[in-house]
């Protein structure tokens, strides 16, 4: 029987990342003219950084089965979890799947402005790792600010460094704030977040909130988001506007099992998932987000001007359209459903060794 704090927490993760969830209404989105990205180069060197989700982690595995892709680093942002305590378990995820040599960061457990913040227990049940075994949990790592650890991989690297962001954007902004000239170093930045013409998810897990706009990531911090937005940092965004409408099921997750002992624990963090909720489909908001960075072609990007709300109050955190303002964020809006779910499925299958 798995812990009561897996069963708590799964559940309320699983809603909080639900994509529409019928509250207020939608603007309708304009006419605008598509952007792609370039495909990347090979091999597509990545910055990883999350909030400690389940959903997160199982990004950061895709990632690792992927052999176009080569980590220089993992770091963990305020969020859904302590950075301190949650970048511990991926060090020992890494460690314990043989990746000895992948640079840790934390950032702070605050926003760079504001109190905006995920559920307490949310935390509680990242410090538990969800209920999960935990490989080698009586190790500890060395791991580094994370604004100093961003700026030395980009300016260290040999060609420029993708960073892929599936929480806040505290730990980017950071970096930014600290050395404006790494932008110069990125190749794109690719977020999971915002909602830019369906509603926000504030509500599945904060029921009582009047924000019906907002989506957790950039809710949780408002200016990083905005920062990052102005930083003339190439930026693809993911919003809930394309998670919506990617789910896998237990098929799916029954595949992936073939790729060895990595893919497994993605089955079992997504399959723990499903069983919580007690549903036969579950979205994939940070994992589909890392199959579009590896292969930009499964999404349509629309180049929009993007403004985040940062003041306090009932659309704290809203992603708003700028019409006529010249485009600062390359949103995904009409992602390709079928060719994501195989990317999935091929990269976890044939797992690296």
């Amino acid at each position: 029987m798995r812990p009561p704090i897996r069963l708590l927490v799964l559940t309320a993760l699983l809603a909080s990342l639900q994509g529409c969830s019928l509250l207020g209404g939608a603007p309708t989105a304009p006419t605008v003219a598509p952007t792609q990205p370039a495909a990347p180069a090979a091999p597509l060197l990545v910055s990883f950084d999350d909030d400690g989700s389940p959903d997160g982690t199982t990004a950061l595995l895709f990632l690792l089965s992927d052999p176009a892709v080569r980590l220089v680093s993992a770091s963990i942002s305020y969020g859904e979890a302590y950075p301190d305590v949650y970048i511990q378990h991926v060090g020992r995820l890494l460690d314990d799947f043989g990746f000895v040599d992948i640079p840790l960061g934390a950032g702070p457990a605050a926003p760079v402005a504001g109190d905006n913040a995920f559920p307490e227990f949310m935390r509680e049940g990242a410090n538990d790792f969800w209920g999960l075994p935990l490989p080698n949990a009586e190790r500890t790592y060395p791991v580094q600010d994370v604004a100093s650890l961003l700026v030395s991989v980009t300016n260290g690297s040999d060609q420029p460094v993708t960073v892929f962001a599936s929480g806040p954007l505290t730990n980017l902004a950071l970096a930014l704030r600290k050395d404006p000239s790494i932008r110069q170093r990125l190749e794109a930045v690719y977020i999971m977040g915002g909602a830019v013409y369906v509603p926000g998810n504030l509500r599945d897990l904060a029921p009582d909130s009047p924000n019906t706009a907002a989506e957790w990531n950039i809710y949780a911090d408002p200016v990083a988001a905005q920062e990052v937005f102005d930083s003339g940092v190439d930026l693809y965004l993911v919003p809930l506007d394309a998670t919506n409408q990617v789910e896998i099921t237990r098929r799916d997750t029954a595949a992936w099992r073939s790729g060895g002992e990595i893919a497994d624990f993605a089955a079992d963090l997504y399959q723990g998932l499903m069983d919580s909720w007690g549903t036969k489909s579950a979205a994939v908001w940070d994992v589909m987000t890392a199959a579009i960075l590896t292969d930009p072609g499964l999404c349509r990007f629309e180049a929009l001007h993007l403004d985040v709300v940062t003041d306090d109050g009932s659309e704290s955190g809203r992603t708003v359209v700028r019409t006529g303002e010249t485009p600062n964020v390359n949103v995904c809006l009409d992602p390709d459903v079928d060719g994501i779910l195989q990317a999935l499925t091929v990269v976890f299958s044939s797992q690296r060794p």
